[in-house]
């Protein structure tokens, strides 16, 4: 189980916490493992992307100290609503790495969610950043949105978790990858989701692996 300072409580992203913390290995991969994948016909071992370069580095946005090495999940990256493991299929997800990270009286992590096309990766920005899913993962929760300059399409929101903590995500994709980051801190948290997202934009041209 992950310490108290870096239990971003959105509740997705605990469950991610949980897995990597606690080495459940049947669904986390490291990103330089192989991922194996077979077919009736044809066995096959697949490495899977690394995109570690697309995570937030620790002297971006709110200077996160990395906490671990960063992981890769390739099943659901949360628990989902009702129907959602079907939406997220249509979107074409393939996996998610994350990175947990803290720094003086913030903790966070930064995720990277691969899809097979850029189509994907919009759809499911869309159903992530939803009323339904964000009621699903906060019930009553209240929530103030902000934009990013510089950063297309770039959303994020502000807000109180479960236990009246201060967090905050901002969301963006990058072709077929759907970039995240979260935060927990009793300081402001639109300036630092803003400079992370701007940060990652900037360094990485925008881009995102296309093999």
């Amino acid at each position: 189980m992950a310490p108290r300072s870096i239990r971003i409580a959105v509740t997705g992203l605990l469950g991610v916490f949980v897995v990597g913390c606690a080495g459940e290995s049947d669904s986390t991969t490291r990103p330089t493992d192989a991922v194996e994948t077979s077919t009736a016909e044809d066995p096959a071992t697949v490495a899977p992307l690394n995109v570690d370069r697309y995570l937030l580095s620790a002297d971006e946005g709110p200077g996160l100290n990395p906490l671990s090495p960063p992981q890769t999940v390739s099943g659901e990256p949360f628990p989902l609503p009702e129907g959602g493991a079907a939406v997220l299929e249509r979107s074409g997800y393939i996996s998610m790495t994350y990175q947990t990270g803290q720094g003086g009286s913030i903790a966070g992590v930064s995720s990277v969610l691969l899809f097979e096309t850029e189509a994907g990766a919009r759809d499911w920005m869309t159903y992530e950043t939803s009323d339904e899913v964000l009621r699903h993962e906060l019930p009553d929760g209240k929530f103030t949105w902000f934009q990013v300059p510089d950063v297309p399409g770039a959303t994020g929101w502000t807000g109180p978790d479960l236990h009246g903590n201060a967090i905050g995500n901002v969301y963006w994709t990058q072709g077929r990858c759907m970039m995240l980051v979260s935060i927990e801190t009793d300081g402001p948290r639109v300036e630092p989701l803003s400079a992370s997202a701007q940060a990652i934009f900037a360094r990485t041209g925008g881009t995102c692996p296309d093999e």
